[in-house]
Parts: structure tokens; sequence; C-alpha cells
């Protein structure tokens, strides 16, 4: 079966899980010919660089107008036709002529729209699975023809319900997350490990005073991990004795298996990778109305707490008691334990046997040039 995955590099939570996925759609027993797509790519190659530089811009500057559209299409109409209409119709038809798939998965909720609207105006009849990645079910994600949603957990799927998906259509997946997440490993060491961590963006703290109360208050090894932001690396790289700082690293399950306890910017992918990790989550300053959700998430599943930063002496005041409490890790950790047996009751490919066996392959359903909500 050929199957395309559309992603994008918003940050890299939609590419890791699109990574994920090929890589548990690969240890199936079925023959897969699976290839993932950037659909930003693909549509736009020549402005692709520049989308994706003003998104990276308007995320670590100000919020505001990412928050205040998100908030504004939240319950807005579902199935609503892509920007770019135009344009993602005709590259889509492109797409599908030259990788001629038999199935669609997308972890953007812009390629679900590309695809829906697509299959809406051509009568294609490829089925498309969407991969929610948060703890949302916001409109955006929501198209008629969808023909199934994977969900990361309970809440989400009361969300679709409620804005009018089938029950049958919604799946609980979790959010994917590689295999080397979900491995054991071993955390008996002589001292507390603290890992902080900003997402492929590295959004931390930019005040050094914060990092200079943290090395001198927080009895444990600390690594700082800047993503992409070597201005943030180089400020500092070196200043402390008790905490080692990184850029951009490969091997993030590393490092998440020997922490203790990760304080991190609450995105979806992050969020599921410390679950599979059974490291506690300090959600720190969720900005974006999504990280939002997560840090709801989990502090509402009791596998960590959210954490905004007024005055940094409290925040590391804060930190320090969490990673002093054994007791209180050990109970996150159970809490993560519990979510994971959870989890491993639907994966993936039972989405995919689900749909496959549901949905006929390939072909063209009855025109409906006029069903969307222009």
């Amino acid at each position: 079966m050929k199957i395309l995955i559309l992603t994008g590099k918003f940050g890299m939570g939609h590419m890791k899980a699109a990574l994920a996925i090929k890589e548990e759609l690969t240890k199936s027993e079925e023959a897969h010919d699976i290839e993932i797509i950037d659909w930003i790519e693909y549509l736009t190659p020549h402005c692709a660089r520049y989308i994706y530089g003003s998104y990276t811009s308007l995320i670590r500057r100000n919020t505001f107008f990412y928050n205040r559209r998100y908030i504004q299409l939240e319950n807005s109409h579902t199935d609503r036709k892509p920007e770019q209409a135009l344009a993602c119709s005709l590259r889509m038809s492109r797409l599908i002529r030259e990788k001629q798939p038999d199935l669609i998965i997308s972890v953007l909720a812009y390629c679900s729209k590309a695809v829906s609207y697509y299959k809406a105006i051509s009568g294609c009849r490829i089925p498309l699975i969407t991969c929610i990645t948060d703890i949302t079910g916001h409109s955006e994600w929501i198209n008629r023809h969808t023909n199934a949603y994977a969900a990361g957990s309970e809440e989400v799927r009361e969300f679709l319900i409620q804005k009018g998906v089938s029950e049958e259509q919604i799946f609980i997946t979790g959010i994917p997350v590689r295999d080397k997440f979900k491995a054991s490993a071993s955390k008996t060491k002589s001292r507390p490990k603290l890992l902080l961590a900003g997402g492929g963006l590295g959004i931390l703290p930019k005040n050094l005073d914060f990092y200079k109360l943290l090395n001198a208050s927080v009895p444990a090894d600390i690594t700082v991990i800047t993503g992409n932001n070597q201005k943030l690396r180089q400020k500092l790289q070196g200043r402390f004795d008790n905490i080692q700082v990184l850029g951009y690293v490969d091997n993030m399950d590393t490092y998440l298996h020997e922490a203790d306890l990760i304080v991190t910017k609450p995105g979806g992918i992050t969020t599921f990778e410390a679950i599979h990790s059974e490291t506690p989550i300090i959600a720190l300053n969720p900005k974006l109305h999504q990280e939002k959700y997560n840090a709801d998430f989990i502090v509402r599943h009791h596998i960590g707490e959210q954490l905004m930063i007024f005055d940094d002496y409290q925040t590391v005041m804060d930190i320090a008691r969490f990673i002093n409490n054994p007791a209180r890790i050990e109970y996150c950790k159970s809490h993560m334990r519990f979510m994971k047996e959870q989890l491993e009751a639907c994966p993936l490919n039972t989405v995919i046997h689900a749909v496959t066996h549901t949905y006929m392959l390939g072909g063209t359903l009855p025109h409906e040039r006029y069903s969307f909500n222009f």
C-alpha cells in the first residue's frame, strides 16, 4: 500500500510526528510504501523558507496575533476550504498523479483541509486519516472528507463529537512518538537530573538571572537544550558550573530517559515523548493557545504541573521543590505508566485497517463541488 504522510516544519513537532508514524507503519506485517511530504515546501517551493521564517519570528517575538486568530477559528465552521484554495487543489492534483497513493495521513490541519477540499471538488476517493498533534478539537482539524481521526486523548474525542464528528471515525491513539522514547531505561543515580528544553525553536527564559538562580538553588545536574536558538546557547554556554548547555540534539530520547524532571514548553509531541519516557513535566510559560490546553492536560492527569514565570526566584524554588520530592515524581510516573497502557490498545495500524476495510481505495466520489463552507 502506498501511503503519503503530509506535514510541515512549523517548529519540529509535526515533522517528528510524521517520522514516528512512518516508523510505526514500517514495523507492520503488511508491506507499505511510505513517503513523507512537506506540504508547504511542495505547495510553494520558492516561498516555504520565508513562510517558516515568518512563523518562527512570530512565535518567538509576539504570540498575540497567532493566538487571536487561533481563538477566532477555534469554534468557527468546520470543513472550511484552505487558504490559497486554487493553488492547493492544483498542487494536490499534481501530487496525487505523481505519487498515486492509496492512503493519505495528515499531521497538520492545513494539510487536512487541502486534501479534503481536493476530494470535494474532484471526487477523489483516497482515504484521509488526520492525526491531531495537540490535545484540542480545534475546528481547523475537522473536515467532511476526513475518513478517520487519530486523537491524543479522550478529551479530544469529546471535542470532536461535540463538533459533529461521528464516534466511529475517532480513534484514541495518543500523539505519535518514535520507538526510542518508548524504551524503558533505568534512572537510578546518585544525584537528580533536571532537563530544560525549548523545542526546536528553543523557546526558554531569556533572563540570565533565572539561570543563575537555577544553578545556585536546584540540587540537581542540569541540562539545557536550546534547539535552534543559537543566541540563547551562546548566552549561556560555559557560564555555570552546574548547567550543561546544548543546541539542537538528535538524541533527545537519551536526555529524557536520564532526566527525573523536564521543564519545557508543552508542545503536543514533547508532552507524549515525556509520557512514554516516564519523565514528569513542568509546563513552563505556555503561550500558544494549544499549549495551554496541553498544560491543562498535564495537570489534570497528574503527570506534572504548570508554572508561569512571574518571579524568577519563586519559579526556581517551585522547580527545586518538585525535583526534591521523590514521592511526587513517582506519583506522576505511575500516572504516565497508566496512560501508556491505555494508548497501547489502539495503534495507528488499527486505524488504517479500519479505514481501508471501510472505504474502497481509489476511484471517485459523486461530485461535491458545492459542499464546502465557502
